[in-house]
């Protein structure tokens, strides 16, 4: 479970729980396909906590498709 950052200044980012759920799977999934992609805070944390991370610092963002 993540508990930094708090889900709750997550979901703002994101329009819903799906599409955030979405969004940090699929950056998590890249994090672990192709390491050249990560970042410092990907080193120190689990993918779906650095997904989650990078998405609250504005490192990321979802977009619709």
């Amino acid at each position: 479970m993540i508990q930094e950052p708090p889900v709750d200044k997550l979901i703002q980012v994101a329009d819903n729980k799906y599409a955030l759920a979405c969004g940090l799977a699929k950056r998590a999934r890249s994090i672990i396909e192709q390491p050249h992609t990560a970042t410092e805070i990907s080193e120190r944390y689990k993918p779906i906590s650095a997904a989650a991370h990078e998405l609250y610092r504005g490192k990321i963002k979802l977009v619709k498709e």
